[in-house]
């Protein structure tokens, strides 16, 4: 016992970090393979999560095995350095952690009384300081989580990446059928008969200015502050946005100045005020030359970045277009939009660690979003052994 209260606060010499334990945990080349729970129980990492970039628990979405029994656990992970963590990072009372169902921590240390139900602790560095050539500074921090994911090639990969046509029909084919599911959405929203046809483009449009963190609270917006108000009083949109957005639950984790929401919402009042945006609720061309200039005028004033204004092109100036009949089909090019966590996952799985992304897909926004669409129609379905994709099966088919 006196042993084992010893390795408990026991420390690296090296300066060992947060993210040192979550890129440990995450790889599969370094985490242990013989790890056991506090209590004792054996634990199998099936598939650790996927890494969260934006605020709440570290992995999402983790595949695990507990016992003799080999019970299964999927939810969230959650990684600190000490159990006391935990609490001191205020994670009892958030219902952001309500799903995780393991705790991950450097040192020893009692289980924190606000963990989830049949959440389990791991204690990692128990582990790998007894390792003579274990040292943090030989892990390449910046190398995760996306240049070491997977840890070997994914099935999809030893068909695509040596046929790059193949791989941009697929990606320009899953890129089209999205936009054209948008399309039936906002048909159907025109014909509700609820909405005036302005009135839904610009909550589309409010949406996507959001972002994927804020989308929901932008949409609340829109809804408070209609857009025949902000036409109206156009010395008054700013205010009324703001106001609106006062009462508002915003996602604020690791969002840059910037990007606030009340940044956003005041840039928001002046697209729909003082530029020419709601001109393209009846664009008909879509050609290349159209489309930049569409980008350029979205973008004048610098009240939207080119990478916002490429997800406005595709995700709702196109598909109204579609949903209307001014255009019968997705261009086979769009204008690239900023990469999201989602494209790259799919594209490192796809095309491999070392692909270059520039040549595969992002000087194409079409292509972008096919990624999104194959992560949502297959990685999420059958992650993470990809044993059972249908992709696989449907490239098989296309080759012979």
């Amino acid at each position: 016992m006196e042993n084992l209260r010893f390795q408990c606060y026991r420390r690296s010499r090296e300066p060992l970090t947060e993210r040192h334990v979550q890129a440990i945990w995450y790889d599969r080349a370094m985490r242990p393979s013989n790890l056991v729970t506090r209590t004792g129980e054996t634990l199998r990492v099936i598939h650790p999560g996927d890494w969260n970039l934006g605020a709440g628990p570290d992995f999402r979405n983790a595949v695990l095995e507990v016992g003799p029994d080999r019970r299964r656990l999927r939810g969230d992970v959650e990684v600190h350095l000490h159990p006391s963590d935990w609490t001191a990072h205020g994670h009892g009372g958030d219902p952001a952690y309500r799903n995780v169902v393991v705790h991950v921590t450097w040192s020893c240390g009692p289980d924190p009384v606000t963990l989830p139900k049949g959440a389990v602790s791991v204690w990692l560095g128990r582990f790998l300081t007894p390792q003579i050539g274990f040292a943090p500074e030989q892990i390449d921090l910046g190398a995760y989580p996306f240049a070491r994911l997977p840890s070997e090639d994914r099935p999809c990969h030893g068909r695509l990446a040596a046929d790059p046509d193949l791989a941009g029909m697929v990606l320009a084919e899953a890129g089209a059928y999205r936009l054209e599911t948008k399309a039936r959405r906002i048909r159907q929203l025109l014909s509700s008969g609820r909405e005036r046809r302005t009135e839904v483009f610009y909550r589309e449009v409010m949406n996507a200015l959001g972002y994927k963190r804020n989308s929901p609270g932008f949409r609340q917006v829109a809804e408070r502050v209609p857009y025949a108000l902000v036409i109206s009083e156009p010395q008054n949109a700013r205010s009324a946005l703001l106001a609106a957005a006062s009462f508002v639950e915003w996602d604020r984790g690791a969002v840059r100045p910037r990007n606030a929401p009340e940044v956003r919402l005041s840039a928001a009042a002046e697209i729909f005020t003082a530029t020419r945006i709601m001109d393209l609720l009846d664009v008909a061309d879509f050609s290349d030359a159209s489309c930049r200039e569409m980008i350029g005028l979205m973008t004048e004033g610098r009240r939207m970045g080119r990478g916002r204004a490429g997800a406005v092109l595709a995700n709702v100036i196109l598909p109204f277009a579609l949903a209307e009949g001014r255009v019968l089909q997705s261009p086979r090019w769009l204008p690239p939009e900023d990469p999201s966590e989602p494209m790259r996952l799919t594209a490192f799985r796809m095309f491999g660690r070392d692909h270059n992304p520039r040549a595969w897909y992002l000087h194409n926004g079409l292509k972008m979003q096919g990624l999104i669409q194959i992560h949502r129609d297959f990685c999420l379905q059958v992650h993470p052994d990809c044993l059972n994709c249908q992709l696989i099966e449907e490239l098989g088919k296309e080759m012979r």
